[in-house]
């Protein structure tokens, strides 16, 4: 899978290839990655064999930013602070004008993993922006979130079942 991402200002591109240890690449630079939440917002990790603590904590989005929407961190390593903004180039909003995805939406699992919690129903009302299902992959759990405002027509999984990627968990309209 492959991101942009933007540290402290300077734009990289990383790439991660599960299973763990993740084989990554990060600007053309290949190292192996392991990483565990040992408690809310902080995570173990071992970069290349070396050992770092980080502090992750949610930072404002930036839904305006050119090459699409980005989620946003600040992120503590050593008592160094570290603004962080993720893209993930499957996510760019098409064309220049910013127009809401429309129509049928097949909400995918991103990689594989299990359902862990729903958190919408069928019929239900949504937002974009909006979580709608909880997928941990990897031991993290992932929010997949809402393309655009409109209706969950179906509901494709349950919490507990195994889910592979690109598999279709909800439609939404």
């Amino acid at each position: 899978m492959k991101f942009s991402i933007t540290i402290n200002g300077q734009e990289h591109i990383l790439e991660l290839a599960p299973p763990a240890p993740l084989a990554c690449s990060l600007d053309g630079v290949s190292f192996d990655a392991e990483a565990v939440e040992v408690q809310p917002g902080v995570f173990s990790l071992l970069l290349g064999g070396k050992s770092y603590q980080a502090r992750v904590s949610p930072a404002p989005d930036d839904s305006n930013r050119p090459g699409g929407p980005a989620v946003n961190y600040s992120v503590q390593i050593d008592g160094t602070t570290y603004a962080v903004s993720v893209r993930d180039p499957r996510q760019r909003v098409r064309g220049r004008t910013g127009v809401a995805v429309e129509g049928l939406q097949n909400i995918a699992a991103p990689m594989p993993g299990k359902v862990v919690r729903l958190l919408v129903s069928e019929k239900q009302a949504v937002e974009a922006g909006q979580g709608l299902i909880v997928v941990e992959a990897m031991k993290m759990q992932n929010e997949i979130k809402c393309p655009k405002s409109g209706c969950v027509q179906k509901v494709l999984v349950r919490e507990g079942q195994t889910v592979n990627a690109g598999e279709t968990l909800l439609v939404v309209e």
